[in-house]
């Protein structure tokens, strides 16, 4: 099981009722992209019928990994046309991150920001161990997050440069989950720095921004040299020919996401300053580019008091990098329209909406 997905099993819905505000996800990110991400979705599928179901009908051995269908217009979306670098899909984040903790059996990663329990769980049960980054016992493997829930030494690719530099003088591989980047923009991505870094593997979906967790695709961005090693790890023949064709056409419209960033950094201190004022404890925001508020000070507590307003948030399992253990923290995602930002004041202040 997903720790990560389980966090989700005791929670009533994940819509919003005349009794509940669900914050425990974001589901308003995509009224702020600049174009109608399931109208392209849904041209796409269109096409797919008037063309006879081109991608249905075909089992993509020639492509297993996907990157003749994803490779190219990966390369467009980050702005290097050409790269030398590699595209592996898988169904999603979650499965690519569950192969890719085979690098790490019977080794040991190195846990440099606090990072989704799943990964160092699996690492768990292939044998391996988690460390503290720098700790003392070298790893074979170094895994982060860009952007971590609240870690921002590596928001610039200077520093994803400089681990990468130090993590090869010794043989390691450094593996960035960005599930979490499509809320920057591409030149952020630490995948710009692939063709260049022998050893970096980036894994990115559609989930985050687009709101397309259910199309079922993630996909790694490595060197040639990098990609021998996700490859020998993640199963071929992942990803549905179906997906890959949304994935492209998606991919394809560019960056969408700059006035849905703008409308989180609006917002964000906002629903910070209201969570404060009615006396939940300790609310920061989340780093930079993520539609969270956090509760690191007694999580259950604040998601407990967030319930008897009729707000839903959620207790967020965390892996701890400073320990190496499950940690946890009140998360609640902020609402972005306008009419659910004034339905979390006013339940705040006791007034339900009706």
């Amino acid at each position: 099981m997903s720790l990560a997905i389980g966090s989700y099993e005791k929670l009533h819905d994940l819509s919003d009722g005349s009794d509940l505000l669900n914050l425990a996800w974001t589901q308003d990110e995509r009224d702020l992209l600049s174009v109608d991400v399931m109208a392209t979705v849904s041209a796409e599928l269109a096409a797919e019928v008037a063309e006879e179901l081109p991608y249905v009908g075909d089992y993509l051995v020639k492509d297993p990994y996907g990157e003749a269908v994803l490779g190219p217009v990966a390369a467009e979306f980050f702005g290097r046309p050409g790269w030398a670098a590699s595209v592996t899909c898988g169904a999603g984040v979650g499965p690519l991150l569950h192969g890719l903790s085979l690098l790490a059996a019977g080794g040991t990663v190195e846990v440099v920001t606090d990072v989704y329990p799943d990964y160092p769980h699996w690492v768990t049960r292939a044998k391996g161990r988690c460390v503290p980054y720098g700790s003392g016992p070298r790893g074979d493997l170094l895994v982060l997050e860009r952007p971590a829930l609240r870690d921002e030494r590596f928001a610039h690719l200077d520093a994803v440069r400089d681990l990468c530099t130090g993590a090869a003088e010794r043989g390691a591989v450094v593996l960035v989950d960005e599930s979490n980047a499509n809320y920057l923009p591409p030149d952020f991505s630490a995948a710009n720095l692939a063709p260049e870094v022998p050893n970096l593997i980036v894994v990115r979906g559609l989930s985050k921004a687009y709101g397309l967790g259910g199309v079922r695709l993630g996909y790694c961005v490595s060197s040639p040299t990098a990609t021998d090693l996700v490859r020998a790890v993640v199963s071929p023949l992942g990803t549905s020919s179906l997906s890959l064709r949304i994935g492209r056409r998606v991919l394809g419209l560019g960056d969408v996401t700059s006035a849905l960033r703008a409308g989180i950094a609006r917002a964000k201190p906002y629903v910070r300053d209201l969570l404060a004022e009615a006396g939940l404890p300790a609310p920061v925001t989340a780093a930079t580019g993520l539609p969270y508020v956090l509760f690191p000070n007694q999580p259950r507590r604040a998601v407990e008091l967030l319930r008897e307003r009729g707000v839903q948030a959620k207790v967020q399992p965390v892996w701890s990098a400073a320990t190496c253990a499950l940690t946890e923290v009140g998360r609640m995602s902020v609402p972005l329209r306008k009419d659910r930002l004034h339905n979390l004041r006013n339940r705040l202040d006791g007034r339900k909406e009706r």
